[in-house]
C-alpha cells in the first residue's frame, strides 16, 4: 500500500480527521423556550449526520443539572459501556414518563436509541443514581423491524465529556 501525501500531509490522516468528525457526538441547549405552555430549553443530539431536536422543561431539572447529568452518563459510557442521557426530567411525583438516549458500547462502537422511561417502572431516585437497568440495546423488535439506532465511537463520546468538564468547570 503507497501513502499518498497530499500538501504535506497524509491522505490516510486526512481520512481519519473526516472520518472522525463525522462519527461525531453532542448534546446541547440552543436557547430557552416553552412548549406546551411548559418554560424550559431547547436543545439538539448530534450523532455523526444525524440531528434531532428537543425540548427540555425546567419543571424538575435547570439547565446545569441537565448537563451534569449529560457528563456523569458520557463518564459511565467510558468506564461501563453503558449508559443513558436524561433530556426531559419531570417531578417524580406529577410525571409519567422520563425521555432518554441510552446507549451501549459493543466491540468498540457506541450504539445509541431514543427511548422514553416510564414512571411507573422506575424510580427518579435510581434512574438519577444510574441504579436502573433499561435491559440490553436491542437491535430489531419480536417482529423482526430495526429500532432507529445510531452510532459513534468511543473518541467522539471522550470529546464529549471532555467538552462538557469545560461548561461545567
Amino acid at each position: 500500500m503507497v501513502d499518498i501525501m497530499i500538501t504535506g500531509y497524509l491522505l490516510k490522516d486526512i481520512f481519519k480527521s473526516y472520518t472522525r468528525a463525522q462519527i461525531m457526538f453532542d448534546l446541547f441547549f440552543t436557547s430557552e423556550g416553552r412548549m406546551f405552555g411548559e418554560a424550559g430549553y431547547n436543545g439538539s443530539i448530534k450523532i455523526g449526520n444525524f440531528s434531532e431536536n428537543f425540548f427540555s422543561n425546567n419543571i424538575f431539572f435547570n439547565a446545569r443539572q441537565y448537563q451534569e447529568q449529560w457528563l456523569a452518563a458520557a463518564e459511565r459510557v467510558l468506564s461501563n459501556g453503558k449508559s443513558y442521557f436524561l433530556v426531559n426530567v419531570y417531578d417524580p411525583d406529577m410525571a409519567n414518563f422520563f425521555t432518554s438516549w441510552p446507549c451501549s458500547v459493543i466491540d468498540g462502537t457506541v450504539y445509541i436509541q431514543n427511548q422514553i422511561i416510564f414512571a411507573d417502572q422506575y424510580c427518579l431516585s435510581d434512574i438519577l443514581s444510574f441504579q436502573t437497568n433499561l435491559g440490553e440495546i436491542e437491535f430489531i423488535d419480536e417482529d423482526g423491524e430495526k429500532f432507529s439506532t445510531w452510532q459513534t465511537d468511543l473518541h467522539a463520546m471522550q470529546q464529549f465529556r471532555t467538552k462538557m468538564r469545560h461548561l461545567l468547570a
